[in-house]
């Protein structure tokens, strides 16, 4: 048996050697769950937050060291919170008694630690338990909201929950997410397995009044699903960048059970739990799943790699990606003197990188890396070949809409507020990359506007910044006469103009007659009028020069332009894509007038993509930057207002979509930089990741 154990595991590892460039290419989740219930991983000690912060310093940098780039940080041990929350209270594990305010919000130094090392922050909540024993509702704080709303419990033979059976439970459930979501710059949702766990007839009531005449049993397992389609709805509602994750207990069915479900004979989630995890997967309510999968290869009830194949056929052709919950806690000592699932942990993920449908891994729990030598040392050998460089510091500039992201844009590059701010449309995304030379002339950040009003978010950034001067760009058609009047209402001793033409090529005319009232213009960068991505393109380097982009049909450039060109002296103009976004005659009919010999000045590529490597590779010499900013190129929203900042970094902008160009590749491999920003949501993973790697 052991020679066929060995010979499988030869054969896993020499199939694995043909893939590794492909795998390569792909972010790898390599998450470490860490536990605040009865104090498990985080915090270690209690009402002191210096100590607090140190320790979770030190967990993090150990993971890092060992080649995580994810934490599933359990913000919601039971019916409580580990942030400052208007719904739940404190959480006892901060402080020891629950209700008591920390003094600091943990949640905010918990997501901005993570996000400096370039790791992923996945908040995990428990959405049903109340207490982790005994059923004593006195030892609740009184604002509770399962003391304030007795109804809403039930007691099980564990603990007392939340009756997942209420629809008034299930929103509370979805409003103490959604607060989260909308309040911190998370990366995911995460729930584990505890939904029903324990028996309990005390749903009776709820079941005879909502059963719909279902079995008992098909009622629970609803409760259950129809709480998942109303969080992820709720989280993609807000940002659809931000995903949901659920890690149901790894046997689904045994066979026995179910001739469809796995070849084991273990405790089934189905029954215990209610957690029908296969219809999660069918009807797309979770983007990811996690089987806690803790136990080893050649396990006789249940076997590891019976398992990983079963749950990779069960995501096959799905939406729904597949990581793997490694029990690393049980380390051949204990209770668990037989299983040594830390010692198998290399085969274990090994054999994972067989199968294309597992994304990954998350490890139970943190303090098992960070206080086992061998395990962060088998660890780190997995994960060596494509660690993201430590040097490396990634910034997250995302909000749940395209304003809130520009508004994280403006506190970024803006602390201290601004003289300037220049506002454009949110859906007029070439008016605000035209603008970008505007605000960096002026020194300004770029905030979007509704067309017919101001998010809530922009208010409060105006409010901030506190500018004497604003600029808004866009005709009447994008930005109506009331937005402007709700402004001077809402800053009253601020001066606010319009620079708006009649279409988009008129409007860009129109800022660039005034940028020419600061700057004397030598260059200008023309692009499409339709082709907005390579107009980001160039847009940092004309935001650094204070050089107007100048907007053209593909076939002829406007009159006033060509003749405001000509007015101006110009010596040089670039032109910026393919024959399909500007034609040979836009070009022939600029060098007539230009002071240079401009007809070689077509940077181009053969897309979007080749295009903006052409333009680093013209206008960023430089092999080492400061920062890099990296968007998605499609739909091209989030980087609206990225410009100025770029600009007043003298950073290129490289745009992304599934795959990085062989130019971009090219380009970038020959490139450093000390910070990259992440800007704007929705960013393809695998993509991102491997610009982080080329910039290493």
């Amino acid at each position: 048996m052991k020679k066929v154990k060995l010979l499988l595991l030869s054969l896993i590892m020499i199939f694995t050697t043909f893939r590794v460039d492909s795998f390569a290419e792909q972010k790898e989740m390599r998450a470490a769950w860490i536990s605040t219930v009865s104090n498990i991983d985080w915090p270690k000690t209690k009402n002191n937050q210096a100590q607090q912060k140190k320790e979770y310093i030190d967990l993090l940098d150990k993971l890092k060291k060992s080649g995580i780039n994810t934490v599933v940080v359990q913000v919601r041990p039971k019916g409580d919170a580990i942030y400052e929350s208007s719904i739940n209270p404190w959480s006892e594990f901060l402080t020891g008694t629950q209700g008591k305010n920390p003094g600091y919000d943990p949640l905010v130094f918990l997501i901005e630690e993570a996000h400096k090392r370039g790791m992923e922050f996945h908040a995990w909540f428990n959405p049903f338990r109340i207490t982790t024993s005994g059923n004593d509702m006195s030892k609740l704080v009184a604002n509770h909201p399962a003391k304030l709303n007795p109804g809403w419990v039930i007691q099980t033979s564990k603990y007392l929950m939340y009756n997942p059976g209420l629809p008034e439970v299930r929103k509370h459930v979805v409003d103490s997410i959604e607060e989260v979501v909308r309040k911190y710059d998370i990366d995911g949702v995460h729930f584990d397995d505890y939904f029903y766990n324990g028996t309990t007839n005390q749903d009776d009531e709820s079941y005879v009044k909502y059963g719909q005449g279902m079995s008992k049993d098909d009622w629970r397992r609803w409760n259950v699903n129809t709480l998942l389609k109303d969080v992820k709805s709720s989280i993609k509602s807000i940002d659809s960048s931000i995903q949901f994750g659920v890690s149901p207990a790894g046997v689904w069915r045994n066979q026995s059970s179910d001739p469809t479900g796995s070849d084991t004979r273990g405790n089934e989630s189905y029954s215990s739990h209610y957690a029908d995890s296969r219809t999660w997967i069918k009807q797309g309510l979770v983007d990811y799943i996690v089987p806690q999968i803790y136990w080893e290869i050649g396990h006789k009830a249940a076997d590891y790699s019976k398992l990983v194949s079963w749950w990779s056929n069960e995501v096959k052709n799905t939406n729904v990606d597949l990581y793997i919950g490694q029990g690393i806690y049980k380390q051949g000592t204990g209770s668990y003197q037989n299983e040594n699932v830390a010692g198998q942990i290399k085969e274990q993920v090994t054999l994972n990188r067989t199968y294309k449908e597992i994304k990954g891994s998350m490890y139970f729990s943190a303090r098992d890396i960070a206080n086992n030598s061998q395990i962060s040392k088998d660890l780190k050998e997995l994960y060596t070949d494509i660690l993201p460089s430590p040097s490396i510091d990634i910034k997250r500039l995302k909000g749940g809409t395209r304003q809130d992201t520009a508004v994280k844009i403006s506190k970024e590059g803006w602390q201290n507020g601004a003289n300037t701010v220049v506002l454009v449309s949110a859906t007029s995304i070439v008016d605000g990359v035209t603008a970008t030379p505007l605000a960096t002339t002026n020194n300004a950040p770029i905030l979007l506007l509704d067309k017919s009003s101001i998010s809530r978010e922009t208010k409060e950034e105006l409010t901030r910044l506190n500018p004497t001067n604003i600029i808004v760009v866009g005709g009447k058609s994008v930005v109506q006469e009331n937005v402007l009047s709700d402004i001077k209402k809402l800053l009253p001793t601020s001066k606010v103009s319009r620079i708006g033409g009649m279409d988009r090529y008129d409007t860009s005319l129109q800022v660039a007659k005034e940028i020419a009232k600061i700057n004397t213009i030598n260059t200008v960068y023309v692009a499409s009028g339709t082709k907005e991505a390579d107009a980001l393109s160039i847009a940092s380097k004309a935001g650094e020069d204070k050089q107007p982009i100048i907007l053209s049909a593909q076939d002829n450039i406007s009159d006033d332009i060509y003749k405001w060109i000509e007015e101006q002296g110009v010596k040089d103009a670039y032109f910026i894509g393919g024959t399909s976004a500007l034609s040979n005659n836009i070009i022939n009919r600029v060098n007539t007038i230009t002071s240079n010999n401009v007809l070689n000045n077509r940077v181009s590529g053969s897309d979007r993509q080749e295009t903006n490597a052409k333009v680093i590779e013209k206008f960023y010499t430089s092999e080492k930057y400061s920062s890099v900013l990296i968007t998605k190129h499609d739909p091209l929203v989030d980087a609206l207002a990225a410009g100025p900042l770029a600009a007043a970094k003298k950073s290129p902008i490289v745009i992304i979509g599934n795959t990085v160009s062989r130019g971009q590749i090219e380009i970038l491999n020959k490139k450093t930089t000390d910070v990259i920003y992440e800007v704007g949501g929705g960013i393809n993973q695998s993509s991102f990741n491997k610009i982080v790697d080329l910039l290493k």
